[in-house]
């Protein structure tokens, strides 16, 4: 009776080790399907959806930034903020104000208590101080 009873406890055992193997592997196919539907491979993704997945840092000591009026400005291209840095205080806020703020002629003579002339007068200086700038130091860069 022990032989059976001994032989009764062995088959029980390998049936129990089988089941628990069994739903072990069950449990792993699962997972692995639930994976396979939440996960796409990046080779699988279009450039559209790749370009989502990454980002650039911005960090302050590649950007300068300029204050006119109650305005903070930061320009993130080196050559061309170091170009408006050369001009003149007058020429660098009518350059700011009007191309970085979109700002009319009259309205940046407005802001400034000057005539709507001085403002384009003060622009056009600024433009071919800034191109003459960018040509100088364009190819050093």
């Amino acid at each position: 009776m022990t032989d059976n009873y001994e032989e009764t406890i062995e088959h029980q055992f390998d049936s129990f080790c089988k089941t628990v193997l069994r739903n072990q592997a069950r449990n792993i196919y699962e997972e692995n399907r639930r994976w396979q539907n939440r996960f796409i491979s990046l080779e699988a993704l279009t450039p559209a959806d790749l370009s989502k997945l990454y980002s650039f840092d911005n960090y302050k000591a590649e950007n300068i930034s300029f204050s006119i009026f109650e305005f903070d400005i930061t320009v993130e291209e080196l050559l061309v903020a170091q170009a408006i840095e050369s001009l003149s205080k007058k020429q660098q806020d009518i350059i700011l104000l009007s191309f970085f703020l979109d700002m009319k002629d009259v309205d940046i003579a407005n802001m400034m208590s000057l005539a709507k002339s001085t403002v384009h007068y003060h622009k056009e200086n600024a433009l071919e101080g800034l191109r003459k700038f960018m040509e100088e130091y364009a190819d050093e860069k």
